[in-house]
């Protein structure tokens, strides 16, 4: 399971998001934090850093007893948000159109606030595969 934290502080590292996570679920070392990075984008238009996590847990169970024990919980002196992070694809995408073309070209930006964010750090390679039910 992969979970999304949004809007983490600034100062907030992989490693520290790593032992948070672990701590939730109990010893750090028990193999279910998989992966925890931090995702740095940018306003364009505004020059606003926006931090997000991404973390990847081995199993549906420890995900959601993660997200039980961690939304709306301090880290780093902020108050976080922690969801399931869900794969958009043609079949749950709110934007498809009637026109393949048309729903393609949406699909070729971000879905809120179209070119104007650059991604600092694209975790696209460490977390989805070509195939995400994979």
């Amino acid at each position: 399971m992969i979970l999304f934290f949004k809007d983490i502080p600034v100062n907030s590292r992989p490693n520290e998001l790593y032992k948070l996570i672990a701590s939730a679920g109990g010893e750090a070392d028990s193999g279910e934090v998989l992966k925890a990075e931090v995702m740095v984008i940018r306003d364009r238009f505004t020059n606003v850093l926006e931090h997000h996590g991404l973390a990847m847990l081995d199993s549906e169970e420890s995900g959601l007893r993660a997200i039980e024990r961690l939304n709306g919980k301090a880290f780093n002196g902020r108050e976080i948000a922690v969801r399931p992070y869900n794969f958009r694809d043609d079949l749950n995408d709110r934007r498809r159109a009637t026109d393949d073309q048309v729903a393609e070209e949406h699909r070729q930006r971000e879905r809120r606030r179209g070119d104007r964010i650059e991604i600092f750090i694209d975790l696209s390679n460490i977390f989805f595969a070509a195939d995400p039910l994979v």
